[in-house]
């Protein structure tokens, strides 16, 4: 057997036994999927969340989990076009906002976003979303599926999405400041209305749709 096809052979094996460290769309591992461990993630049937889009939409979802071992391993990046209507996942009070960056402006820091405090005291980040794409103040209570803001590309941002993660022990309010969001803990999320459903999470490359 060659050297290429034994690697396969390998890779299967390996997809076989922990389908968890695969991507879904592929009969293929990758080195970074390694230690992407499914059973930290709440079944996705009794979320108390749901995905940050407009029911009947899809987008696509690639999770930091897929590379990231640190801090922010279960955030999310969501591609969609900018102006996309960005929706709450959850209930909560609006705690800092930013919406001065253009989508043009890829210098860190630069991020527009909204941040808002769950009733359970974690923290929902909102990033780098539309210039003056924000649809909440500062002292707002949203309810869960309320419009909160527009998708965009600013910040450090290769392609337009929004960047979305829950923050867990977490002491944020303006002024907000980036190094403090940098030491917060994510938490792995699940949405109990996307489609396909996943016990896994969102999945790597794999395209949701947002369910009633």
């Amino acid at each position: 057997m060659s050297p290429a096809r034994a690697g396969e052979a390998w890779r299967a094996i390996r997809c076989a036994a922990v389908p968890c460290t695969c991507l879904l769309a592929t009969t293929s591992c990758h080195d970074d999927f390694i230690n992407y461990d499914c059973s930290v993630f709440p079944p996705a049937e009794s979320s108390p969340y749901i995905l940050p889009w407009t029911v009947g939409h899809a987008y696509t979802a690639y999770p930091h989990a897929a590379r990231d071992t640190g801090r922010q391993r279960y955030a999310l990046d969501l591609l969609m076009p900018i102006g996309t209507p960005i929706l709450a996942v959850s209930q909560g009070l609006v705690v800092a906002i930013e919406e001065s960056f253009q989508d043009t402006d890829h210098n860190k820091g630069h991020e527009n976003f909204v941040l808002i405090k769950n009733p359970d005291a974690n923290v929902t980040l909102y990033m780098h979303l539309t210039y003056l794409g924000v649809a909440v103040q500062v002292g707002d209570t949203v309810q869960q599926g309320d419009l909160i803001g527009s998708s965009g590309d600013s910040g450090v941002s290769t392609q337009p999405h929004t960047h979305l993660a829950i923050l867990h022990n977490c002491s944020v309010g303006p002024p907000l400041e980036f190094s403090v969001i940098n030491q917060c803990v994510t938490i792995p999320l699940s949405f109990r209305n996307a489609s396909p459903i996943s016990s896994c999470g969102l999945r790597y490359g794999i395209t949701y749709t947002a369910q009633p």
